[in-house]
């Protein structure tokens, strides 16, 4: 990596252009100026991404790692840098911190590497470094460790690999996280026969079992839209979120949100309880786009019927 780096920091000086000219936190990396051709960095970066993708391709070994900065003009969304880039995003995303494709700001920096694959670092950043973070454990052949405190410290890069389905609708906002840390699935979404009165009917959601007052974190950002109490569900948060969803909760001890409050994906928003019609205590969580109740397994991961 320091080999790589120092021939393109060679051939930049031998150009003139200014590369210091960045922020000193990053002065040390090879800077793209220009997402084209005639940027030498942005050339360099090609050849080396094209090698690595020959070594994916052909299952042999992989070149050097070696990264380079390009400073976000504002407009840019992820999705179109990462093609530009000719790398997959999530390589883009695991690098950079980002939790989803949104559009970049003005002055923002994007660190570049050589090759595709995934970054996890050994600090979880985000809730996709949570997600992401047991391939650490999967026992990878060709692992390479990296330090970068300018992106969040140390990290573990695997070559070649990609997001799984399930992670991958996650980080493009069609996924959510569990809305508790840990908890039994008693009832999973469909046709049961109900507890409370004994005949067949739809269960919308899923039932989660845990402790009286396990706190419950809301499954993704959004709008609180119902915080209150309702006559099956008990006390229950409603909360809206981009694109249409919403996610319910209910049966809980207590609401710790307000109506109109904008919530963060993993916040506290109330605690495991048994109000409502409820036989003992549990979380009933639902998913829905507009009305239509969904399959919650089917989007959230590790909680499978």
């Amino acid at each position: 990596m320091k080999r790589a780096l120092a021939v393109l920091l060679a051939l930049t000086s031998q150009l003139g252009v200014p590369v210091a000219q960045a922020a000193p936190a990053y002065a040390t990396y090879p800077r793209i100026y220009k997402l084209a051709p005639s940027d030498l960095v942005f050339r360099q970066i090609q050849d080396a991404i094209a090698q690595g993708y020959k070594a994916e391709n052909a299952g042999g070994v992989y070149p050097d790692l070696f990264l380079a900065v390009w400073v976000s003009p504002g407009g840019e969304d992820l999705l179109s840098l990462a093609a530009r880039l000719s790398l997959p995003y999530e390589t883009l995303a695991t690098l950079n911190g980002f939790n989803n494709p949104g559009p970049l700001v003005g002055g923002q920096l994007v660190f570049v590497p050589s090759m595709a694959g995934l970054f996890l670092p050994d600090t979880p950043r985000n809730d996709m470094d949570l997600i992401l973070r047991p391939r650490l454990a999967e026992g990878q052949s060709q692992l390479y460790r990296i330090s970068l405190p300018e992106a969040g410290g140390a990290f573990s890069f695997i070559p070649g690999a990609r997001l799984g389905s399930t992670e991958r609708s996650f980080f493009l906002n069609v996924g959510f996280r569990p809305p508790l840390s840990q908890a039994v699935l008693t009832s999973g979404y469909g046709m049961r026969k109900s507890p409370i009165d004994g005949h067949d009917r739809m269960h919308a959601g899923m039932d989660l079992a845990a402790p009286l007052g396990t706190d419950v974190f809301a499954a993704r950002s959004g709008t609180v839209v119902a915080a209150g109490w309702d006559e099956v569900l008990g006390w229950k948060v409603v909360i809206e979120h981009d694109g249409g969803w919403r996610t319910v909760y209910g049966h809980l001890s207590r609401v710790d949100v307000e109506l109109k409050q904008r919530v963060l994906s993993g916040m506290i928003i109330g605690a495991v309880g048994s109000t409502g019609l409820s036989t003992g205590p549990h979380l009933h969580f639902e998913i829905r786009m507009g009305e239509q109740a969904k399959d919650p397994s089917s989007f959230l991961p590790g909680i499978q019927p």
